[in-house]
């Protein structure tokens, strides 16, 4: 009896003592736990600045990029288009213009028509004809939103583009052509 008493007297030491350990290691384990957490949380305090700063730094160069192209002297295009409008008294320019930019902006936003630099050269409100610059690596959005017209100031109309060139000069005489051409 001495002998399983003292067999059983080791083994509950052994099992205490085993216990002991795997307390003590899984202590240290909460204890390596939590300070990695606090480390994690630290580095991502950091990263969260560090990314902060970067979007900041690719803003500032994606706005000085932007503002290199409008710097740049562009190439020009010259749209050459007649107006198609309901009722007696023709649209005025400034109602032309305003209607096209509101177009092109609808179709491709405001840093497209930026970066256009739409402007109504000519306009002759007898024929409904004008001539609108753009620049050229947005001329074929301008001309599909100048499809998109539908309304100048309160009036209903159609814009129909004539031609497309590089000078003002053809550009009119493509207007004074499709002016024969017309009833």
């Amino acid at each position: 009896m001495q002998l399983e008493t003292a067999v059983l007297a080791a083994l509950a030491a052994g099992l205490a003592g085993y216990m002991a350990w795997d307390i003590y290691n899984r202590r240290m384990l909460e204890r390596r736990i939590e300070s990695l957490e606090k480390r994690l949380n630290s580095l991502a305090g950091e990263m969260g600045r560090v990314l902060k700063a970067a979007g900041y730094a690719l803003q500032s160069i994606d706005a000085e990029e932007f503002l290199e192209k409008l710097r740049r002297r562009r190439r020009r295009r010259y749209i050459a288009f007649i107006v198609v409008y309901e009722g007696e008294q023709p649209p005025s320019p400034q109602e032309v213009e305003r209607a096209i930019i509101r177009a092109t902006e609808r179709l491709a936003g405001q840093l497209t028509v930026a970066l256009a630099r739409l402007q109504l050269v000519y306009y002759d409100p007898e024929r409904a004809a004008g001539i609108l610059r753009a620049s050229h690596d947005t001329k074929y959005l301008v001309l599909a939103a100048l499809g998109l017209v539908r309304r100048i100031g309160d009036k209903r109309a159609v814009i129909i583009p004539v031609r497309t060139s590089g000078t003002i000069k053809r550009a009119k005489r493509a207007l004074a052509v499709a002016r024969r051409r017309l009833p």
